[in-house]
């Protein structure tokens, strides 16, 4: 949520005044260090052929749409059509002694909205795994966005655990789960979505550039991985990109402020609370007698990016009381700038004010990009919740 609200209160998205639909991509070579990429034609069959062929079974094909193939003239016959295509729009991945040795593709091409997706990522065995695999992606991302495109989108298979680890690794943000959308091979898919935004990708670009660059790849072997480097570059993003946080209590005249974000916050979890419950949430945080609390993040300008609730109560194993971090929800334009973070160090110290020996959390297990955080913040003791709704 933007937290901006239109005459009648209601919460609108940015104003975008200046957008232009995008260019559309082009069948073009885009050139890289260990790899480039060249619109897919014939002349690449052979090649991707024989790079499938090194394949010791089918298990490539499992979670893509077609394959495999019953022999090369099948095969050929497919990359024949899929070389016509404008959308799906392939590319086949060529390495530096020439040889084609996997394909992907932008699809789903919407200039209008400026959002794209790559899809039918089509790698062999000889490209998986290798620098090669992970520079193709970044030179599609980055041609997607120097053509003007704000969003950026993978989608996979929900149980396709590969794909979606992949997903992370490469910067994008898990954003939900689209139950029985497909049906393919005769059998159901629930699809997970992932996505990279124009405003995230900077920092996405320079740690892709520092880990493909020669100093962290002499003899094309990797000193830091991709993930570690652009963990790292969180701490060093520009000042014009960077923004600082002011984490505090909520007070009575910050409701405007965090009503679009509750609602955000209970949109993201498909939920719906009648609007008593949400004002009697307010008042019971503002409430000194009661043992709920409530922290929000603030910019500079002091427009509030994110909020945390807390909740304390005892417990039978310590005489100190508990701390349960009920809710966490930053902005959309706000996230992986070190909002969540700051929000969780301001639950962090806010316990230790009341003399609290343990800060808890849950978090659903698709939410991968809050776990990424958590996993660095907090120790994940392997319990599983039960819930039973007495109502």
């Amino acid at each position: 949520m933007t937290g901006i609200t239109n005459e009648y209160q209601q919460p609108v998205g940015n104003s975008l005044p200046d957008w232009k639909p995008c260019l559309r991509p082009e069948r073009i070579t885009l050139q890289g260090r260990y790899c480039h990429l060249e619109p897919l034609s014939r002349i690449h069959t052979d090649d991707l052929w024989a790079a499938w062929s090194t394949a010791k079974d089918s298990r490539g094909w499992t979670y893509l749409s077609i394959g495999p193939f019953s022999g090369q003239q099948q095969f050929s016959e497919f990359i024949e059509t899929a070389a016509q295509s404008n959308d799906p729009l392939h590319y086949a991945v060529v390495d530096n002694s020439g040889k084609a040795v996997g394909t992907l593709s932008l699809m789903r091409i919407d200039p209008a909205n400026g959002v794209v997706e790559v899809g039918f990522v089509m790698y062999t065995p000889l490209l998986q795994r290798t620098v090669q695999a992970s520079e193709a992606h970044y030179l599609l991302m980055k041609y997607a966005f120097e053509l003007g495109y704000r969003r950026y989108e993978w989608k996979c298979d929900s149980l396709n655990g590969p794909s979606r680890h992949a997903a992370i690794r490469l910067g994008f943000r898990y954003e939900g789960l689209f139950r029985q959308v497909v049906v393919y091979k005769q059998r159901t898919r629930d699809t997970a979505w992932f996505s990279i935004l124009d405003s995230e990708w900077p920092q996405i670009k320079l740690a892709f550039e520092t880990w493909l660059s020669a100093e962290n790849m002499p003899e094309g072997m990797q000193q830091q991985g991709l993930t570690q480097i652009r963990e790292s570059l969180k701490g060093s993003i520009p000042a014009k990109n960077r923004t600082v946080v002011q984490v505090r209590a909520l007070e009575a005249n910050d409701r405007a402020a965090w009503l679009p974000l509750w609602q955000g916050y209970l949109t993201f979890y498909n939920s719906q609370l009648h609007e008593d419950i949400t004002e009697l949430t307010w008042q019971r945080m503002l409430d000194a007698s009661e043992p709920m609390f409530a922290l929000g993040a603030f910019d500079e300008q002091g427009k509030m990016l994110g909020f945390t609730h807390m909740v304390y109560h005892r417990g039978t194993w310590s005489a100190e009381d508990h701390c349960y971090l009920e809710d966490l929800f930053t902005a959309a334009l706000s996230r992986g700038k070190g909002v969540g973070r700051a929000l969780i160090e301001g639950v962090y110290q806010h316990a230790q004010s009341k003399g609290c020996g343990r800060v808890y959390w849950h978090t659903h297990e698709t939410n991968a990009a809050g776990q990424a955080l958590y996993d660095k913040m907090a120790d994940k003791p392997g319990f599983i919740q039960y819930r039973k709704d007495l109502k």
